[in-house]
């Protein structure tokens, strides 16, 4: 019969821990790895130059002297409206639940960071300037305004997505 010595098994131990780590290290992350496509769904290019003309219209207002913030909650509705429709065809990754994750949209993971970015500053915005609001100051508005169009336009650019043909609209220079 065998019996292990002591040593015989420190060394077991030792060579298991380190065959475990290295097991760890190469096979984990390869298997965990989630696979993206190349290519952003077709739709995708409709969707963003929709987003873009959109968020035009809900900046004209923003852009006037004086501001004209009351007339922005209906852009900026549809501006939301456009963007679950972009989740909904796997243009951005969807948010994460408990709920077991399906097909998960194309590009790097940091693409849902960004567009839970979008997301945040949209309804940060729109929390300011729907009916019964208090009024916003313009300045810090159009500020906030301005961080959240730089957020959607890191957004389209990281999750892989086709520009626009004039690009990502951006906040104008208030008027003198």
């Amino acid at each position: 019969m065998f019996v292990p010595t002591l040593c015989g098994v420190r060394k077991f131990a030792t060579i298991g821990t380190v065959l475990a780590v290295v097991l760890a290290v190469a096979v984990i992350p390869a298997a965990s790895a989630q696979r993206h496509s190349a290519e952003p769904p077709a739709a995708c290019a409709g969707l963003v130059t929709q987003l873009a003309d959109t968020l035009k219209k809900a900046i004209e207002p923003l852009a006037a002297n004086p501001p004209a913030p009351d007339k922005v909650a209906a852009p900026l509705g549809d501006v939301l409206r456009l963007l679950v429709a972009m989740t909904a065809a796997k243009c951005l990754p969807t948010p994460p639940t408990s709920a077991p994750a399906e097909v998960r949209a194309h590009g790097p993971e940091l693409c849902l960071s960004q567009a839970m970015a979008v997301f945040a500053g949209l309804f940060s915005v729109l929390s300011k300037v729907v009916p019964g609001a208090v009024a916003p100051d313009p300045g810090k508005l159009r500020g906030e305004v301005q961080a959240w169009l730089k957020a959607v336009a890191d957004a389209v650019q990281t999750c892989g997505l086709p520009a626009p043909p004039d690009g990502m609209p951006t906040m104008p220079n208030p008027p003198a």
